[in-house]
């Protein structure tokens, strides 16, 4: 399986995760136990798990607005997707297509990665790190992007000082 030789060859802890933006809502999937946020779905699905979420499964209002379940009223937010979305999969591997990879790595692994894929852009601000820098930018630009995360994703998340995450289109 492709993705299991690119973890093997990096060194991964986690498992490189899929995601899928859906315009129309789908039966089936795990849905997540409750509300959760988007970067916390992601580190699941890093370890294991996979998820089916719709607006009523976020528990993030940016992460709302930057994965396009509903627009922003009252100021610009960027990055952010364009489209409508009704519901996101989310999953442990890049077996079955996906519209964006997301990878939890190192400083080391991000450079090995860097040169895999003949460099990596790296625009972050430090907020809207796993929904908007390494998902709403990457589909918009069509390229791979790093992401420094956030507090968010720090705080909530449980991602560790040393790990970035790198999003990666189809």
């Amino acid at each position: 399986m492709f993705g299991d030789a690119i973890r093997a060859y990096l060194g991964m802890k986690y498992h490189i995760v899929g995601v899928k933006i859906l315009e129309e809502e789908q039966d089936g999937g795990e849905r997540p136990p409750g509300p959760m946020r988007y970067c916390q779905m992601v580190k699941e699905a890093a370890e294991g798990m996979n998820f089916s979420a719709r607006f009523s499964d976020m528990a993030c209002p940016n992460s709302e607005l930057t994965l396009g379940f509903r627009e922003p009223k009252y100021v610009e937010v960027e990055p952010r997707l364009k489209t409508k979305t009704k519901q996101l999969e989310i999953f442990s591997n890049i077996e079955n297509g996906f519209d964006v990879a997301l990878f939890i790595l190192t400083p080391q692994q991000v450079m090995i990665l860097s040169i895999l894929l003949g460099g990596i852009t790296a625009e972050f601000k430090g907020e809207l790190a796993v929904c908007g820098e390494a998902t709403a930018k990457v589909l918009n630009d069509g390229k791979p992007n790093v992401s420094f995360l956030c507090n968010g994703a720090r705080m909530f998340a449980d991602y560790r000082e040393n790990e970035m995450v790198v999003g990666v289109p189809a």
